[in-house]
């Protein structure tokens, strides 16, 4: 009889690392406390496990690592200044935590078997979350949520998702050679499929605008990046793309009331007794720049948005002397708080990411997709936001992993 292999301990070690990562990343969509807990399970099995250990030590010289590596340490130096309390200042630098992720997923997703897996277990449970947002919103059920069609966290966070989902199913469209032999990913159908549905939930579901902004961004910018041929072929595709998805978008009532609303909130800003989200927004951006303006550097210290911003509200009558730790602007948040040199350090991160090395199509899905994070930062902060963050750190650190944190024989 003849004996079944055996799977070496190394290789099991790097599966269970690569489980508790792709655990982290599917219960986050729904369960801050389960996501917690797969995260320090993770950090534990690097820390016990041999192999996964050796593999994030390797991971810590790759060019995706060193490009997040400036902008860790004025994070971390910012706590040491600024307006924000110790216990502020260490909640913040904790919460950045999320950064983490990136070198832990560049050590062990490190071949194109892993990434594949990355991208698949993504798109089954943004495929399952599609079947469930349908049913929730025409059903008589709700799941984890009280808002009908919203089974994952929040709008938001389902919003970025499906359209990242959406971006991989382009992606194993565009270039089928990269997932042939997939039974998900590899078959043309069900891409087919899972494309159209996560669309249409976008479309007709979900409220959050810079949803839309993401999925014009990503699905444009993975086409222009895997389209085969010239650059004016790139551009072609790119712009057929564009019309199509913002045609999709127009032509829904619930997309084109969502946009009309902005325009008038726009417009009405400093006349409105009760302020709209949009409004709160320009109100937090007008008074971030008073304060980036008066701590051009450093800014104000991890953690001290909070604390900072409400010297330039004091005294202000209604919702306009409203606090704010987060002015729901990336940019303007990372200016506030590190300043001139942690924002130049951040643009490090994106730069390096951009131009960083990696398998085709991954290394595109991870342009597209740190591209369509950087739009709907304009709006929010989906880089420091607790969901959001997570997944873009893992997803730049497993698709982007290079043979520098390849296991070697």
């Amino acid at each position: 009889m003849e004996e079944a292999p055996t799977i070496p301990s190394a290789s099991r070690e790097v599966a269970v690392a690569r489980a508790l990562l792709l655990g982290v990343v599917v219960t986050m969509l729904a369960s801050t406390s389960l996501s917690i807990g797969f995260e320090m399970l993770s950090y534990i099995a690097f820390a016990a496990l041999a192999e996964p250990r050796r593999l994030l030590i390797r991971a810590l010289s790759s060019r995706i690592v060193i490009a997040l590596l400036p902008f860790a340490i004025v994070v971390v130096v910012g706590i040491f200044h600024g307006a924000a309390s110790w216990p502020n200042a260490l909640s913040a630098l904790a919460g950045w935590r999320r950064m983490l992720l990136l070198p832990l997923a560049a050590a062990v997703f490190d071949d194109g078997a892993s990434k594949r897996l990355a991208c698949k277990v993504f798109l089954a449970i943004c495929l399952l979350g599609v079947l469930a947002s349908f049913a929730t919103m025409w059903g008589p059920y709700k799941i984890f949520n009280t808002e009908r069609g919203i089974p994952f966290h929040n709008y938001a966070v389902q919003g970025l998702s499906f359209s990242l989902a959406a971006v991989v199913c382009v992606a194993a469209l565009v270039r089928p050679e990269a997932f042939a032999g997939d039974r998900l990913l590899g078959d043309r159908r069900v891409m087919v499929l899972a494309l159209v549905l996560l669309v249409a939930d976008v479309v007709l579901i979900l409220p959050g605008r810079s949803t839309y902004l993401a999925m014009v961004v990503m699905m444009v910018a993975v086409v222009v990046f895997l389209v085969r041929g010239s650059w004016r072929t790139k551009a072609l595709a790119g712009a057929g793309v564009l019309i199509c998805v913002v045609v999709m978008l127009g032509s829904s009532a619930h997309v084109r009331d969502r946009l009309e609303e902005v325009l008038s909130d726009m417009q009405t800003v400093d006349q409105s007794a009760e302020a709209t989200s949009t409004q709160f927004r320009i109100v937090f951006w007008r008074n971030a720049v008073r304060m980036i303006h008066d701590h051009p550097i450093l800014g104000v210290g991890t953690g001290g948005f909070f604390d900072g911003y409400l010297g330039y509200v004091q005294g202000v009558p209604g919702w306009k002397g409203d606090g704010t730790g987060d002015p729901h602007n990336q940019f303007l948040k990372i200016l506030g708080e590190q300043g001139l040199l942690g924002f130049a350090a951040f643009l490090f991160l994106i730069g390096g990411a951009l131009a960083c090395p990696a398998p085709m199509p991954f290394r595109q899905l991870a342009a597209a997709a740190l591209i369509g994070w950087c739009s709907t930062s304009l709006f929010n902060s989906h880089f420091s936001t607790f969901v959001e963050g997570r997944l873009v750190f893992f997803w730049l650190g497993a698709m982007l992993a290079t043979q520098t944190s390849a296991r070697t024989s």
